[in-house]
């Protein structure tokens, strides 16, 4: 499997878990603290470079425990988990001898995935900066800055 394959491959698996992500972008923002001054999604890809990966949110400011205590129910936008079946959700394990680096793609399609949600969530509702960025600088197109519009 080639890496557009890969990244055609994990974005309809993200697609699929577009509306439950919107649904706790939601529910974030209507629980963001006054004192937070940005949202920061971070994508956290396995260490082993298989392709699992985890999309956590958490809010910047004063007092980082008290800031991200609203939203902590929330925080999990995406994640996947082994099972006794393999995957859940199912996306293509990679081995290390893959012709491309593994943890750049995933993070590159969780922050083009992460970009429609701004669009779709984000843009029209969030007083806060959007900052999506992967874990240790993994990404060839991260970090992404998304500034609300002003109202």
């Amino acid at each position: 499997m080639d890496r557009d394959e890969y990244l055609s491959t994990l974005a309809a698996v993200l697609e699929n878990h577009t509306d439950a992500a919107a649904a706790k972008l939601s529910a974030i923002l209507d629980a963001v603290p006054a004192e937070a001054t940005e949202l920061c999604i971070d994508v956290f890809p396995d260490q082993d470079g298989e392709g699992t990966f985890d999309v956590w949110v958490r809010l910047e400011g004063p007092d980082y425990f008290t800031l991200n205590k609203p939203i902590d129910a929330h925080r999990h936008l995406f994640g996947i988990v082994y099972t006794e079946d393999g995957v859940e959700p199912e996306v293509p394990l990679m081995s290390r001898d893959a012709p491309f680096a593994v943890e750049d793609a995933v993070v590159d399609a969780a922050a083009n995935w992460l970009t429609a949600l701004w669009s779709r969530v984000g843009e029209s509702r969030s007083a806060l900066p959007w900052l999506v960025d992967g874990e240790d600088g993994s990404g060839t197109i991260t970090p992404l800055v998304f500034q609300p519009t002003q109202r």
